[in-house]
């Protein structure tokens, strides 16, 4: 059986062009088709893999203490960045969300005339820069993928996320929490057994905050488009948040669905008929799935009295009064991005609320400025949801993220804040696949 000399041959990314009898040069101007088609964009599972079990490597260099396989990853898909500039202009994605996701480096980057650390401050840099490029690489691995094909990459990387976390529950060896300096008796060690954690990532609230940008969209795809295998893929990634019983995550998709709720009123959408049952039964999976949780491993029995305890919500109430404090005595300026203000070891773990930590970083004005950056994230793509249902899905994944920078301080670390810029250019990359699609055939 012949193929249309115009047909994609599956696999390989590149396309016939009318009228000729071989390939298109990848590499060449207008084509439409970039550096990652061309490469089978075998280049982005790796990335993802390294993205979900970034592993890192203790290294000897000045400011950087140690590298991640996902740091190695990244540094390659900078030179690939600067090779694809020799046959087209960078892509950006949509040119207002990358200015939003530059602001903060840029911020940061003038912080360092007055930080209190000028190391830590780098190594803020230096993390802002990769996630850049995280969100860059994404914007081009996507580009040109059909939406099932993108959602379809979503769907891989959450699994690549929950299957090391349930390795870890299983006592799997390889898969033990990465922490250094702590006993393997001590009851920090201890809580990565008590709930669905993470042993690369952390514990479980990093775990919750990074499944929840997905979860979400992986559900609305699977509803809207019929297809059992999202649908399912995006039930599994619900569980295991609830089972990470992560109080501040959880508390996040309420709080962000009422706030989405209230944005949102006036626009009606087919599109989501019968979602609210689906919804209803991912609410009685979760309780299911802590419920099945609590039976079947032991050491949740001390997590949840610890969860019950006030003595968390002191702690927190404590460092949010210390942070106040720090920004009373340094109003404008702040103490520099990724500074322990007067090298303070009660506020060295940051203060678990992502807005306020930036006024302790950068001062109130410029701190407001980089908080109004992140908010305009979830702005944009509620700006869009006339033209796309799906931006509407995103805006609401990306409340749940800024609802939950408020209990905390995921933004913070430096491999979770590359996976949110990451996370960006993926819904960037999907939403731009889906508007570019031609609008369905009335009837």
């Amino acid at each position: 059986m012949s193929r249309s000399p115009h047909a994609d041959v599956s696999g390989s990314g590149i396309a016939l062009k009318p009228g000729l009898s071989g390939p298109i040069d990848p590499r060449a101007s207008g084509t439409q088709i970039g550096y990652a088609v061309w490469q089978g964009r075998v280049f982005l599972m790796v990335a993802l893999v390294a993205a979900a079990m970034p592993i890192r490597i203790p290294v000897s260099v000045p400011v950087v203490n140690s590298i991640s396989i996902l740091d190695v990853v990244l540094m390659v898909a900078t030179l690939t960045l600067f090779v694809d500039l020799s046959y087209r202009p960078l892509d950006t994605g949509y040119k207002q969300v990358f200015g939003l996701l530059c602001l903060p480096l840029a911020v940061a980057t003038l912080s360092i005339v007055w930080s209190q650390d000028r190391p830590a401050t780098l190594r803020a840099i230096l993390v802002y820069v990769e996630g850049l490029v995280a969100y860059l690489f994404a914007v081009r691995e996507l580009h040109g993928l059909s939406p099932a094909r993108i959602v379809g990459y979503i769907e891989r990387f959450a699994y690549l996320l929950i299957i090391p976390a349930v390795l870890l529950l299983l006592h799997v060896p390889g898969f033990g929490p990465r922490v250094s300096n702590v006993s393997h008796s001590s009851g920090a060690y201890l809580t990565y057994f008590t709930r669905l954690s993470h042993p690369v990532l952390g514990a479980s609230n990093n775990l919750a905050t990074v499944l929840a940008f997905f979860a979400p969209i992986l559900i609305y795809w699977g509803h809207v488009q019929r297809d059992r295998r999202i649908t399912i893929a995006g039930f599994v990634a619900t569980a295991a948040i609830f089972v990470t019983l992560s109080r501040g995550v959880l508390l996040s998709f309420l709080i962000a669905g009422v706030l989405y709720a209230v944005l949102s009123s006036g626009t009606r959408t087919t599109q989501g008929n019968g979602l609210g049952r689906k919804i209803a039964g991912i609410v009685a999976l979760g309780a299911l799935a802590i419920a099945a949780f609590y039976v079947l491993n032991p050491e949740t029995h001390e997590q949840f009295k610890t969860r019950l305890a006030p003595a968390n919500l002191i702690s927190r109430e404590a460092l949010i009064s210390d942070a106040v404090t720090k920004i009373a005595n340094r109003p404008l300026l702040g103490y520099g991005g990724g500074a322990s203000p007067d090298r303070d070891p009660s506020l060295a773990e940051h203060v678990h609320n992502t807005f306020l930590q930036q006024a302790v970083y950068f001062g109130i004005p410029l701190g407001v400025l980089v908080s109004a950056a992140l908010i305009g994230l979830a702005g944009f793509f509620l700006a869009r949801r006339r033209r796309a249902a799906i931006a509407g899905v995103l805006a609401y994944v990306l409340l749940v993220q800024l609802v939950s920078f408020a209990f905390e301080a995921s933004f913070e670390g430096t491999v979770l804040r590359v996976l949110f810029y990451m996370s960006i250019g993926m819904a960037v990359a999907l939403l731009r696949s889906v508007e570019s699609e031609p609008p369905a055939a009335p009837g």
